[in-house]
């Protein structure tokens, strides 16, 4: 059966609240979406690993927005890069991703907008029927895996294998549930062979401790200062060592950085994001979603021309 959703939109439907809302993302959501974007084309044959690069398999089109700007980006690249590399620059680009998938989501009947807040369309939290099938929600799934001695299939495990490394597993599970299924849940981990070379990689990247720079900026007027200071807590955040890896619009000297430079100048803010794809600019105002921008932003950012 074809699957209904990518593992992406599975990993981003665990911050939906049970009232609607968008649960506070961990520090680690972002690396965690982005090596679910890896996975998914790992495991649907469009990339594959060994224990230092990405292996380039097939560039066909998924047909899905996300993978398929991912896909462009890992092809377009001459040069062979290790796992951690693409982690960094699909994280970087996170915000935007986001977007994709909620309208995704939405589009697919899992959610939908009402009073504000994006809710699951069914009660049960299960999806629709596929091809007379039930397809049981990601939460829903797992729980019942990590409790069980069933046999996961490779999709349940590439998503334990993420929540384990990404140490997000208190997404779906209590601390007690976490200490009592320790040993259940890292044998699942393991059995992710296709994608061992992207776990290890997402655990080092979540050990890094990132010391938040622009939390300092009391006192700090000038735009330039502001955003040399985001430019810096984005290279800590990310791990990434050369300025050229950074997203264009972040590339001192660019004329895309002179835009980001004016967009912050405008503004005021530097909690920015630009979306490529749109060209378009973007202030984070909230960390839930909000039905007044959900037509435009899909996520709660409000977009300054």
């Amino acid at each position: 059966m074809e699957n209904f959703l990518t593992i992406p939109e599975e990993i981003l439907l665990l911050l939906i609240g049970e009232n609607g809302g968008v649960i506070p993302q961990d520090k680690n959501f972002e690396v965690v979406l982005a090596a679910s974007i890896l996975m998914d084309l790992a495991i649907n044959n469009r990339l594959d690993s060994d224990t230092e690069n990405m292996i380039l398999v097939s560039n066909t089109p998924t047909n899905n927005t996300v993978l398929d700007e991912a896909l462009e980006m890992i092809f377009s690249n001459k040069e062979r890069k290790e796992p951690s590399y693409w982690i960094s620059q699909l994280a970087v680009r996170s915000k935007e991703f986001m977007e994709y998938i909620a309208a995704s989501l939405v589009l697919k009947k899992v959610l939908k907008v009402e009073n504000q807040k994006l809710l699951w369309f069914f009660s049960k939290r299960k999806y629709p029927l596929v091809k007379d099938k039930e397809i049981k929600e990601v939460k829903l799934r797992v729980r019942e895996i990590v409790f069980s001695n069933d046999i996961p299939d490779l999709r349940d495990i590439v998503i334990i294998s993420l929540l384990h490394y990404g140490q997000l597993l208190s997404l779906v599970f209590t601390d007690t549930e976490i200490n009592k299924y320790k040993s259940r849940i890292e044998k699942i981990a393991m059995m992710d062979l296709i994608g061992q070379a992207i776990s290890k990689s997402l655990a080092v990247f979540v050990s890094t401790t990132f010391s938040s720079v622009t939390k300092s900026m009391l006192g700090i007027k000038s735009p330039e200062e502001k955003l040399s200071l985001l430019i810096e807590e984005m290279k800590e955040k990310y791990r990434i060592a050369d300025d050229k890896d950074l997203p264009s619009w972040l590339i001192k000297g660019t004329a895309q950085y002179q835009k980001t430079l004016d967009f912050v100048i405008k503004t005021g803010h530097t909690d920015i994001y630009y979306n490529k794809k749109k060209d378009q600019y973007f202030v984070e105002k909230s960390k839930y979603i909000s039905e007044k921008t959900f037509n435009v932003q899909l996520l709660s950012y409000s977009y300054y021309a």
